[in-house]
Order: structure tokens, then C-alpha cells, then sequence
């Protein structure tokens, strides 16, 4: 389906190629190691490590049997809270905890910042918000079926857009830095 300004209506699924669902145990934490992104670390479309956790090598390898996080993978939340979103950035090596799924997206079709700004726009909340009205997760095939707006020109607005948020960050962490 598309209409006169060059936009086209896409199941998540066919943006990506692969959709894969975290484990649903909670690993042994650890102080130091591997990296676990949980929900409290998706924050705007980025990751915030303020609060950590960790596996160990052993772990990291059990939870990474399905996929390995990358750089531009997706991570969302499936619950508490529904749809939140953070790209996966270069040389993290990480895993995902519970209640997280991995979005690796097919950058022949779709890039993925562009896709992590429609993942976080009201026309995509909106149907999570829909979805959460009835249950209190986001199921896999829901979620395959989540109906994403492309538009013709999704590279570029996809940097202008990360552009814009990597300013957006370094604001917030002078203003952070002039309050301390």
C-alpha cells in the first residue's frame, strides 16, 4: 500500500531478517563481564549503562545460541514497559536479558536508525499501546506484524535523525557535567 508522498506501510517482519525473542531465564549476575542489556537500560533509542549488569563468558555463550547482538541490531521490550527501544552500538559486545527481542534489520530494505526512530514514532506506539491495552506483553508475532511507515528517502532521514539525537545527548551531558 502507498499513497502520493512516497510512503509505503510494512510489516516489521519484512524490514527484517531475523526477529529472534530473548531466553526467558534469569542468568546468575555478575559485578564485572559481559554486558546484559536489560529494560532499564533502553532510554530514548540508545543504551544507558548508568545501572549494569553482567554474565560471564559461559553465560553470554548460552544466551548468544540463537543470535549475537551487533552493531545496528534493534533491541525492544516486550514488557514493563511495551516498546521501548535502543540501537546496538559498535564494539559492544553484550546479550540480552529477559522480557527483550533482537531486531536484525535487512539494510537492503530499511536502515536501521531510520527504523529505530519509526519504532519509537506515535503511529508504531500507538499500536503497542493497542496491544497493551488487551495484554501486558508484546507477543513475537504481534510484534512481526507491527505496521511500519518506509518512506522513499529512509537513509537520510534515518542519519539526519541520529544526527540530531547524537546532539541531543551531547547537550544533556554538558548540561549534566555544568549542574555537578
Amino acid at each position: 500500500m502507498s499513497n502520493k508522498q512516497n510512503i509505503t506501510i510494512n510489516r516489521l517482519d519484512t524490514l527484517c531478517s531475523d526477529i529472534i525473542d530473548c531466553s526467558h531465564s534469569t542468568p546468575v549476575w555478575r559485578d564485572r563481564g559481559i554486558r546484559v542489556i536489560r529494560n532499564f537500560n533502553l532510554n530514548e533509542g540508545s543504551l544507558d549503562f548508568s545501572k549494569g549488569a553482567f554474565v560471564d563468558e559461559k553465560t553470554y555463550l548460552e544466551r548468544t545460541k540463537r543470535a549475537v547482538p551487533e552493531a545496528e541490531d534493534i533491541v525492544i521490550s516486550r514488557e514493563a514497559p511495551m516498546g521501548t527501544v535502543a540501537i546496538i552500538p559498535h564494539n559492544l559486545k553484550c546479550c540480552l536479558g529477559q522480557r527483550l527481542v533482537l531486531l536484525k534489520v535487512n539494510s537492503d530494505i530499511c536502515s536501521s536508525s531510520y527504523l529505530l526512530f519509526a519504532l519509537m514514532s506515535g503511529f508504531v506506539q500507538n499500536q503497542f499501546n493497542k496491544i497493551g491495552s488487551t495484554v501486558s506483553n508484546l507477543t513475537i508475532p504481534e510484534l512481526k506484524e507491527t505496521k511500519i511507515p518506509l518512506v522513499k528517502n529512509h537513509k537520510a532521514i534515518g542519519k539526519l535523525l541520529e544526527s540530531i539525537a547524537n546532539k541531543i545527548q551531547v547537550n544533556k551531558q554538558i548540561n549534566d557535567n555544568l549542574a555537578a
